[in-house]
């Protein structure tokens, strides 16, 4: 009878927890209960996630810096139900995230507690998600499947952390770094700390078995991406675009001043302090224990993880969903503090119910938020989905199979949902492609030659955008000549060749 009590508990976790994926979802811009225009980073991985679906490779035919991850986990969705089928690939890897979220905080309290700290977890990145731009969110999971693994390490039984779970762990940040290189700190803050660890222990064989699996788990992803870009002869393309562009631009801050003010800007978005400060408190009152180590990695990973977000250029909120695995162990930590001062004068299950309350007035603003966006889906405000559609629908009736188009600007908006493709591998043109030596010179010679059949630029609320006299120019002056307006409605201008 216990065994079945126990099961049904479980059962309900599970339900619980697909519930948080499913609400976190909810917010997506993928939603099909009301599609919404997608963020300008989403863009660009769902339309080169689009085009090799068609048969295109990326770095080849799309100039990005990130990894091919980032493409290829959009590919079963893109192909089994087109936008539907990419917001079911986010349920999916928020539930994973909210499963592995309530493992690890439970080695820091109750079940209950546990799920409290699991739900706002998931509370307090909302606004981050709201913007989400797709990397941030498919690393999810793996960051936090790895802090389970690191969490377990130090507080399970005598650090009872198998073969298997290393070579996890070592999957993890491979799949990670493959969807964005400074996905990094997580692992590098813990591992050097167990480095330094075993090595003063003189704890050499179990080394080499952390060192081997966490290898092994590596090679398991780093191979089949390796000859996946041999084969298709775009290895070179990857490490200029990837490595060297990508690296490039995350050091391209002027000094010590700008990354500061970074980091700074960083934990100010919504609670992004807390973990950081928590840390440092628990380093003071763990000294000389057991678990003074794992607050070190944890602390110390946590401090990297914001201080390489000059990387991938910070300034949007939708950086911070890489630092919501941390928040566990911080809301777990306080609601058993909450608990605690409550249940000196309530029986326990009046004490839990004073820790959702006091937890919801905490993220009051991100509760409102999120049934304003909910309550919006249902009524259907925000029509820049269905405009997107629209004008991806006048693109493919007014031109033929075959026919080319750009879009000038740095988003990519409106290659999702036309059946025609850039005439360029430089289908947005971002700041960070002036890096690439001749991106300019090709991309004025990929458009000026090509005569694209139809030029797109996105017509925002506050007027036409996104033109750069660096990159456009010589294509305005082509437009005036040989070009006619074919539409100025469905949020963009749509210039049309005259022969058409």
């Amino acid at each position: 009878m216990i065994r079945n009590k126990r099961h049904l508990s479980n059962k309900f976790i599970y339900v619980c927890l697909f519930i948080i994926a499913f609400g976190t979802a909810f917010s997506s811009t993928f939603n099909p209960l009301n599609f919404r225009r997608m963020h300008v980073d989403s863009s660009v991985y769902i339309t080169i996630s689009q085009g090799i679906t068609r048969g295109y490779l990326p770095y080849r035919d799309f100039i990005d810096n990130k990894g091919p991850l980032a493409y290829f986990l959009n590919v079963p969705g893109l192909l089994l139900g087109g936008f539907i089928g990419i917001w079911i690939t986010e349920i999916i890897l928020l539930f994973v995230t909210a499963v592995f979220a309530q493992k690890t905080a439970l080695f820091f309290g109750t079940r209950n507690k546990a799920l409290v700290a699991t739900t706002f977890t998931f509370v307090a990145l909302q606004p981050f998600f709201i913007v989400n731009a797709g990397t941030e969110e498919y690393s999810l999971p793996f960051l936090m499947i790895s802090l389970y693994i690191f969490t377990k390490y130090y507080f399970s039984p005598k650090q009872k952390v198998s073969f298997c779970e290393l070579v996890v762990l070592g999957i993890c940040f491979a799949c990670a770094i493959m969807i964005r290189l400074n996905m990094f700190p997580l692992w590098a803050g813990f591992c050097t700390v167990i480095l330094i660890e075993s090595i003063k222990n003189h704890h050499f064989a179990l080394l080499g078995k952390y060192v081997f699996g966490f290898c092994l788990g590596i090679i398991i992803v780093f191979i089949p991406i390796f000859f996946y870009l041999k084969e298709n002869g775009i290895i070179e393309d990857f490490f200029i675009q990837v490595i060297f562009n990508g690296a490039a631009r995350g050091f391209s801050a002027s000094g010590i001043k700008d990354i500061m003010k970074s980091f700074y800007r960083a934990i100010r978005i919504g609670y992004s302090f807390l973990p950081f400060f928590l840390g440092v408190f628990w380093i003071i009152i763990n000294f000389k224990k057991n678990s003074f180590v794992f607050y070190i990695g944890y602390t110390f990973s946590y401090f990297m993880m914001v201080l390489f977000f000059p990387v991938s250029g910070s300034g949007d909120p939708h950086y911070n969903l890489v630092l919501v695995p941390y928040f566990v162990p911080s809301f777990i930590f306080l609601a058993e503090i909450i608990y605690n001062v409550f249940s000196q004068r309530y029986a326990k299950n009046i004490s839990s119910v004073f820790v959702v309350v006091f937890f919801c007035l905490v993220f009051s603003e991100n509760l409102l938020i999120f049934f304003d966006d909910s309550i919006e889906r249902f009524y259907g405000k925000d029509k820049s989905g269905t405009l997107l559609i629209n004008a991806g629908k006048m693109i493919d009736e007014n031109t033929k199979p075959g026919n080319k188009i750009i879009s000038l600007g740095y988003n990519a908006y409106i290659y999702s949902v036309t059946e025609r493709t850039s005439v360029s591998k430089y289908f947005y043109q971002g700041f960070w492609l002036r890096s690439i030596p001749n991106a300019r010179e090709d991309f004025l010679f990929d458009v000026l030659t090509g005569k694209p059949s139809v030029i797109a630029i996105f017509n925002d609320i506050d007027g036409i955008g996104e033109i750069d006299d660096y990159w456009h120019t010589p294509i305005l002056e082509l437009m005036e000549k040989e070009y006619r307006l074919l539409s100025d409605e469905n949020g963009f201008n749509l210039y049309i060749l005259k022969d058409n």
